[in-house]
């Protein structure tokens, strides 16, 4: 992925005709790729399930690795919809990546920057919504994609812990 995205964006220094060939075989970006994308990084940690145990958890490394890959995931689902080429290797220029995207969420560069420049219980709540947003991009645009699922469990949330009967006296 990385290789074909520098391939569109680079400049031939030698070999012009033949990067030319290979830039116009890449720019048709296949239907099935766009698909396995946007399955492939349909995925994330309902971390907004389980938002009011995180300050008392001590889970800073664990909540920042959550909202990269959050970050990264909705990146990839939306490249996928928008036929753009996405690797997670060493990604950098996010804002001009994003202004490529022709379907996204409203001010997704700068969401996804507030995602960690907020405090956690406003972040938390940006990235459900981001989430949703972006099922809800993926339902409209790439209905053959199975949502269900994923809906299903990011409505989780963590419930008080229970003790179970005792089913014999003592």
């Amino acid at each position: 992925m990385k290789a074909m995205s520098g391939t569109l964006v680079g400049i031939p220094l030698y070999g012009e005709t033949l990067i030319e060939q290979w830039k116009a075989k890449i720019a048709d970006f296949p239907d099935g790729l766009a698909q396995t994308m946007v399955e492939h990084y349909l995925k994330f940690v309902p971390i907004w399930g389980m938002q009011s145990k995180l300050a008392k958890r001590d889970t800073t490394l664990w909540y920042y690795q959550i909202m990269v890959e959050s970050s990264q995931n909705l990146l990839g689902v939306l490249s996928g919809l928008n036929r753009l080429y996405y690797s997670t290797f060493q990604f950098k220029r996010m804002n001009r990546f994003i202004e490529q995207m022709e379907i996204a969420p409203v001010n997704l560069a700068s969401r996804l920057e507030g995602l960690f420049n907020h405090e956690a219980t406003i972040a938390v709540d940006e990235l459900e919504a981001l989430v949703q947003e972006t099922l809800e991009l993926v339902e409209i645009h790439m209905p053959e994609v199975d949502t269900f699922k994923v809906k299903r469990k990011l409505k989780w949330r963590q419930q008080p812990w229970k003790q179970a009967p005792s089913s014999s006296p003592l």
